[in-house]
């Protein structure tokens, strides 16, 4: 086995560095700057940029680098100095062109020297963090060129020239504008606001406010308001395509700045304008012309809160004139007619004109709350319009009733809007139960499904509570049509019991029904026999009921001879009278003869005899002749009359609204009722909260109340009154505002 063999170690002396070039630095920099000026003299096609690569590469590499940066620098500045004073020998017609074409041509030299300079921009510019070279030629650019006094302030001066002559008419170079543009973007965004943004929003301010100053006063709104919307128009569409511009900015934008010169300043006068303004183009409906002012003033801060303001304020005028007509208050029917159309004209106006806006409907909303409140008989007249729909009547107001169901129902639904803005719902609930019992005793109802979804709308808007009575009645019509087929079998049977007419009597709950006491008519005997019966027969079946007879809301059908035999439909009292002038009776009788000899209520006979004597179906002859009943009055069987119809119907001439009496005295029992449930209201609450102070006890019975009526403040200071000496409530003790609920 061999040993190998080891070499040996030689040490080598220290092999000499050839001395340095001093002169490299500045031939590389001579060489570097050469094709600089080259290239930006446009003469760059027989440069090696590889080898200018390597030149600066070499520099960095052996520590030239600050010398590199800063004769770019100076080279850079010169260079700038040169194109500035290029710029500036140019007139005002081609300056801004002659800019842009040195600003090109700059940018792309620029490009290619930071390209032969890359590895200086990598580690020398890096490690002590100097700006590139491409900024930092951008920097020396703007603050030697652009940003020099001679160019400066012609550039601004220049440039909004061009946008002035543009927003004139005048067709420009649009190309420049957007070049101009882009240039002070790329120069930073400190430059591009100073020298051009900002100039151009204050002169966008000065422009626009001389533009709206002179148009404002010789142009109408719509005039005005087309002349907005193209300005408008035309300056999104500059800025977007030339400005570099964020229109949207904020407070202090160009946006902005615009909408307040063209319409923050002049609202006010546009919508008051004499012939052409916000109240000509609601009176003339003007749809379109409502739909751009909305559109430009929500643009403007508060722009919608005056056009709101104002529509409210012209409803509510309009409604006052409606509600307040002496015209609207003698027909009711036209007074609805009235309500719902305006509220339907506004409705569409909302949503076509003014984007269905939630505040807008809101004050809407209260401006009809106001003024249909502010006639105490709203409630009547409202329901006196659905009774006239339900019964499919005609009318000089709503024309013929020849409407199909569905129509009707929609007018019913219309109608029940106004409903909603009442404040005393439940005089509402007491008109339209009066209304109500007239249709179903009369058999006057268009139609029982459409009596029913009227009510299932009222009970969806009030509850079940405010409809329990409503339904009850239709409860008692069906349970007296199959009473009646009771008592028809019972007179079958015999026993005594026969009768020499048809009686058909509806048995009506009394908490149902709007029935009151009053005095008795005197009935004929013969139908006074067959109450009798029909009497012993119900409370045979039903012990320990009373039952009390209306003949004031029943009807009776009439066999009349004339100059022929007629069959004639006519109310109770109606057939009273007639029945006094029988032939067992008498051919004249007075006034005070028939009151003595029916019992009929003064009021009731008066409206009785009118309409038999005075309207369509003359019947009795009156003497005098007048359209009014007297007590003076004397009347004559009729023997002349005559009818082209063997059957028809004599109706009560009745008032078709309250009399100013009738309406006290609602509003006294009205008033009466109430006063249970203020106090259940004032139970309620005190017995959840214990102790509470006297306003806000006042405040929470309101609310509890207000889906009824609004309860008068004083009234419910009584009520507390009431209950305190009832020993529901105590005062506090130390503390007189304050109630205790006692257990």
């Amino acid at each position: 086995m061999s040993q190998q063999k080891k070499s040996a170690f030689v040490i080598h002396a220290f092999k000499t560095q050839p001395p340095k070039d001093a002169n490299m630095p500045k031939r590389s920099w001579e060489k570097l700057e050469a094709a600089i000026i080259q290239i930006f003299n446009e003469n760059a096609g027989e440069l090696s940029f590889e080898e200018l690569y390597r030149t600066g590469y070499n520099m960095v590499l052996h520590k030239h680098g600050d010398m590199l940066y800063n004769n770019v620098d100076a080279t850079l500045k010169k260079r700038s100095i040169e194109l500035c004073e290029r710029v500036e020998k140019n007139p005002d017609e081609t300056f801004l062109s002659s800019l842009k074409k040195i600003w090109t041509e700059y940018k792309r030299s620029l490009q290619m020297v930071q390209d032969i300079l890359m590895y200086m921009d990598r580690t020398y510019v890096k490690q002590n963090q100097k700006k590139p070279v491409y900024d930092m030629g951008l920097g020396i650019f703007c603050q030697h060129c652009v940003r020099a006094t001679g160019v400066r302030d012609r550039l601004r001066r220049l440039t909004l020239e061009l946008i002035r002559r543009e927003r004139d008419g005048e067709k420009i170079e649009r190309d420049i504008l957007r070049s101009i543009s882009q240039m002070l973007q790329e120069l930073g965004k400190s430059v591009f606001h100073q020298d051009l943004e900002k100039p151009f929003i204050e002169s966008s301010q000065q422009y626009y406010m001389v533009q709206s100053e002179s148009l404002i006063t010789g142009s109408s709104t719509p005039e005005y308001l087309r002349y907005v919307e193209a300005k408008l128009s035309e300056e999104s569409e500059r800025v977007a395509s030339c400005l570099s511009i964020d229109y949207n900015a904020g407070d202090s934008g160009i946006k902005q700045t615009v909408e307040n010169e063209l319409i923050g300043r002049h609202m006010m006068t546009l919508v008051e304008k004499e012939g052409s303004g916000l109240i000509r183009l609601l009176e003339d409906f003007r749809i379109q012309e409502l739909k751009s002012m909305f559109d430009l003033f929500s643009r403007v801060q508060g722009g919608t809160d005056i056009i709101e303001g104002k529509v409210a304020e012209h409803v509510g005028q309009k409604g006052r004139e409606i509600v307040m007509s002496p015209e609207n208050q003698a027909d009711p029917l036209q007074y609805v007619q009235q309500l719902l159309e305006l509220k339907d004209n506004y409705d569409s106006m909302v949503k076509e004109a003014f984007r269905k806006e939630k505040s807008l409907i809101h004050k809407l909303h209260k401006a009809f709350e106001i003024f249909v409140n502010l006639n105490s008989r709203s409630p009547e007249y409202i329901s006196l319009a659905m009774d006239t729909h339900l019964r499919g009547t005609k009318t000089k107001s709503t024309g013929p009733s020849n409407i199909s169901e569905e129509q009707t129902e929609s007018v019913l639904e219309r109608t029940l809007q106004l409903f909603r803005f009442l404040h005393e719902k439940d005089m509402f609930e007491k008109y339209f139960k009066q209304h109500l019992a007239k249709r179903l005793l009369g058999d006057r109802s268009q139609s029982e499904d459409l009596e029913k979804k009227v009510i299932q709308m009222l009970k969806t808007e009030c509850g079940y509570q405010f409809t329990a009575k409503l339904e009850g009645m239709f409860k008692d019509m069906h349970t007296s049509a199959d009473l009646h087929q009771s008592f028809s079998r019972h007179l079958a049977q015999g026993d005594g019991n026969s009768l020499s007419l048809d009686l058909q009597v509806k048995v009506l709950t009394t908490g149902f029904w709007p029935t009151q006491p009053m005095q008795q008519c005197r009935l004929p005997p013969e139908i006074d026999h067959a109450c009798m019966v029909f009497q012993r027969f119900y409370l045979a079946q039903h012990n320990g009921r009373q039952l009390t007879w209306q003949t004031n809301m029943g009807n009776a059908d009439l066999k009349a001879k004339y100059d022929k035999t007629y069959q004639i439909n006519v109310p109770t009292f109606q057939m009273v009278v007639l029945l006094l002038f029988s032939p067992e009776g008498s051919n004249q009788l007075s006034f005070k003869e028939i009151e003595t000899g029916t019992n009929i209520p003064k009021a009731d006979l008066e409206r009785t005899l009118q309409s038999l004597a005075c309207a369509h179906h003359k019947l009795l002859v009156k003497e005098p002749k007048s359209k009014n009943v007297s007590e003076g009055d004397m009347f004559f069987y009729n023997s002349k009359f005559t009818n082209r119809l063997i059957k028809f119907k004599v109706s009560t001439i009745a008032a078709s609204k309250e009399t100013s009496e009738e309406v006290q005295a609602s509003r006294n029992k009205m008033n009466e009722d109430r006063n249970p449930q203020i106090d259940a209201a004032i139970v309620r609450v005190m017995k959840a909260r214990r102790v509470m102070e006297h306003n806000l006890l006042v405040a929470e019975v309101t609310k509890q109340l207000q889906s009824r009526f609004n309860p008068n403040p004083v009234i419910i200071k009584k009520r507390i009154e009431g209950l305190i000496e009832r020993d529901f409530l105590q005062r506090q003790t130390g503390d007189i505002k304050k109630y205790e609920y006692l257990a």
